[in-house]
């Protein structure tokens, strides 16, 4: 086996894209349900007012079909694989220049440090493919009109609104990764450090590194959330141009920047309105990163 510093410069990327692809293929009903949960409220007309996540799954099943579920889940591709692949290739590069040692062994301090750094610059990244693939997360499939397509949605966006509207919610958005992956990686390595040192077995490696990301997800998601809720109703209303598409047109009348967009929601529903779709986030990026450091760990084993 290749020792770490042997490893070839793309494998990071190569690893962390394909375990991406690998989650999202599992887990991208959920990520439609946080989207539509994070729409609805106080004052909301195009809100669906789901009572829950399972009943949000139930209520897209019932009003939409199974492709309700998989509302935009050709932008997501295009999203998880440069969002991975760059999150971890970032990660590598700015732990390295925080600590000279072991990656997996960096303190937790400054992983949280590089891990910040790189999700802030996976943002400035994938903000486009994002502002799509919520736009379409977003639309509600009728049985008399079939969904936008992802080209269709990308043409209406940038003829209405330029390439601007591309970039819709940039500031949260990066806010949102940055604290996505301050904890992400920090809980993951943290984990980790925990595990026997010796006389481990392929299952037990396996088994430390689903519960690992497991916890990494779940701290990811508790962190990200606020921004998250505030990004997605920032992006969805550069799809205003859209015909019919109905709650991109309402939240298109409301032009609030970030922290404008966090007052409203405290002030009007209280600070639990920066937690809509939460068990929805956390029931996807549990076991989602579970499924990613797993497959990424793994793959990375083979260079």
């Amino acid at each position: 086996m290749a020792t770490p510093t042997s490893k070839p410069v793309y494998a990071p990327f190569l690893s962390a894209a394909t375990a991406a692809v690998v989650e999202l293929v599992i887990m991208q009903p959920l990520d439609v349900v946080k989207t539509r949960m994070h729409l609805q409220g106080f004052g909301v007309r195009t809100g669906d007012n789901f009572n829950g996540t399972l009943a949000a799954i139930r209520g897209i099943r019932s009003a939409e079909g199974l492709r309700g579920l998989w509302r935009g889940f050709v932008p997501g591709l295009c999203v998880v694989i440069p969002r991975r692949g760059f999150k971890f290739v970032f990660y590598d590069a700015f732990i390295s220049l925080v600590w000279s040692g072991d990656k997996k062994k960096a303190p937790f301090l400054q992983s949280m440090l590089a891990g910040g750094l790189a999700g802030g610059a996976e943002a400035c990244v994938i903000t486009p493919i994002e502002c799509v693939k919520i736009a379409m997360q977003s639309e509600k499939a009728t049985s008399v009109a079939s969904p936008t397509g992802t080209l269709t949605f990308a043409r209406a966006m940038v003829n209405s609104g330029g390439v601007a509207s591309l970039y819709s919610g940039l500031t949260a958005t990066v806010a949102k990764h940055t604290a996505h992956s301050c904890f992400y990686f920090a809980a993951f390595h943290e984990t980790k450090k925990l595990a026997p040192k010796t006389n481990t077995s392929k299952l037990q490696q396996i088994s430390w590194d689903l519960g690992a990301g497991f916890v990494a997800g779940c701290a990811a998601a508790t962190a990200n959330n606020p921004f998250d809720v505030v990004k997605t109703r920032m992006q969805v209303s550069a799809a205003s141009g859209v015909s019919g598409h109905a709650a991109a047109q309402e939240f298109s009348t409301m032009s609030l920047s970030t922290l404008g967009w966090a007052t409203a929601l405290v002030r009007t529903e209280g600070f639990g309105a920066l937690y809509k779709g939460y068990f929805a986030k956390v029931a996807r990026l549990g076991p989602g990163s579970a499924i990613i450091f797993c497959v990424y760990e793994q793959i990375m084993g083979l260079f």
